[in-house]
């Protein structure tokens, strides 16, 4: 086995063991290294490999679109799916003209959500260990 079909079979043993919040964070990462090799894939010239890792973003985005609860989510969940049909228009016309400038342009975009989102979960996390910390039956049991 090749590094390569190494790293795809870790990548989905981590995704089939993830807590939904883990796996929103191993999708945003799994999506800016993807658009890092289409990237590479563009100077090189290699336009099949840089359509392949695009559409999965692009699939990486509609899933995380459509998992969106917009009902419980409020304003947050609807300026993300905003943001997720922007990402998602601007994947196709970069994959139609292969332009690396959109491609960095939604790789920051997706770095941001990447970063928010772990600085989300550590603030819950603590938040969590607070509360098992100062209560006498501790109900975290948090590891993350």
């Amino acid at each position: 086995m090749n590094n390569f079909q190494n790293s795809n079979v870790y990548f989905e043993n981590s995704v089939k063991t993830a807590s939904p919040t883990k796996l929103v964070e191993l999708l945003y990462k799994n999506s800016i290294e993807r658009l890092e090799k289409a990237v590479k894939a563009i100077e090189k010239n290699n336009l099949i490999e840089a359509n392949h890792e695009i559409i999965r973003v692009e699939e990486i985005i509609l899933e995380l679109n459509v998992s969106l609860n917009i009902e419980k989510g409020g304003e947050v969940a609807k300026n993300l799916r905003l943001l997720y049909n922007y990402i998602y228009e601007q994947l196709i016309q970069a994959n139609l003209k292969k332009d690396i400038d959109t491609l960095t342009e939604v790789k920051s975009l997706i770095k941001d959500l990447y970063e928010t989102w772990r600085e989300v979960v550590k603030q819950d996390v603590q938040t969590a260990r607070q509360l098992n910390a100062t209560s006498l039956d501790p109900k975290f049991d948090i590891k993350y």
